[in-house]
């Protein structure tokens, strides 16, 4: 699912442009001399992409064999 929604990976030649097209960069805000820091990601990106990479880094996360990442991830 994830190959085929990023399609031709060549035409995506840095990992931020690959970044930018799953839409899960973050956002920028930015007034004056403030700068946010806890920004939301952007979304502008492949939805279908995005939803496929958050199911991998779920299904990853449930089934780890590192105890600490796995009680991490539980208590969130």
């Amino acid at each position: 699912m994830i190959l085929s929604e990023i399609g031709e990976i060549g035409r995506l030649n840095h990992a931020k442009k690959l970044v930018a097209f799953a839409g899960v960069d973050p956002s920028v805000y930015s007034s004056g001399k403030f700068t946010a820091n806890n920004n939301r990601i952007t979304k502008r990106g492949s939805k279908r992409l995005r939803r496929a990479l958050c199911l991998a880094v779920q299904i990853g996360l449930r089934r780890s064999f590192n105890k600490k990442m796995s009680a991490f991830y539980q208590k969130k």
